[in-house]
C-alpha cells in the first residue's frame, strides 16, 4: 500500500469516528434539551397546581450522584416559590430560552444555563415578573438525565414585590 492510499484510507476512518462522536454528541444533548423542555412544562404546570413536589421526579438523588448541598438548595428554590404563591395567583412563562449547554459525556455530566421571563398574575393582571438566568447541573443517571444542583437564580428587570401581599 503506498503512502497516499494509507493516508487517504486514514482520513476517511477520523472522518467516519469524528462524525460518529459528533452524532453521539449532538444526541446527548438533544435528549438534555427535551429534559429541560420537560422541566419547564412541570414547573409551570407545579405552579399552577400550586404542587411544590411537581419537578421531584426531575432530581438525581444522592445515590446517583447528586450532591447533597446543591441539590437541596435548587430543590428548595421552587419549592419555596409555590408555597409563598397564593391560592389565586397564577403563573405565566412569556419566554424559555437555553442560553447554553454542555454535555460532558465521558464524565455523564451536563450543564444547562436557561433563562426565563415569566410573570405572576393575579385576576389576570401581572403582579410580579422578572426574568431569571440560572445554571442547572445534570448527571445521566440509570433514569436518564436529571438535576444534580444548580446555582442560585439570578433575577433582572423585576417589576412588583415577592412574596406578593
Amino acid at each position: 500500500m503506498t503512502v497516499g492510499r494509507f493516508l487517504v484510507i486514514a482520513g476517511i476512518a477520523a472522518l467516519v469516528a469524528g462524525t460518529a462522536w459528533l452524532t453521539l454528541s449532538g444526541a446527548e444533548e438533544r435528549t438534555v434539551r427535551q429534559v429541560m423542555e420537560e422541566v419547564q412544562t412541570a414547573a409551570l404546570q407545579g405552579l399552577n397546581r400550586k404542587n411544590p413536589n411537581a419537578l421531584d421526579s426531575y432530581f438525581a438523588s444522592e445515590a446517583e450522584g447528586a450532591v447533597a448541598a446543591g441539590l437541596a438548595q435548587t430543590r428548595q428554590a421552587y419549592q419555596d416559590f409555590v408555597d409563598q404563591l397564593p391560592s389565586t395567583n397564577a403563573v405565566q412563562f412569556h419566554s424559555f430560552d437555553i442560553q447554553a449547554l454542555e454535555v460532558h459525556e465521558e464524565a455523564r455530566l451536563a450543564k444547562v444555563t436557561y433563562r426565563l421571563h415569566f410573570s405572576v398574575l393575579k385576576n389576570g393582571q401581572p403582579i410580579y415578573s422578572a426574568r431569571v438566568t440560572q445554571d442547572l447541573a445534570f448527571r445521566k443517571t440509570p433514569r436518564g438525565w436529571r438535576i444534580s444542583g444548580g446555582d442560585a437564580p439570578q433575577l433582572e428587570d423585576v417589576t412588583g414585590t415577592w412574596p406578593p401581599r
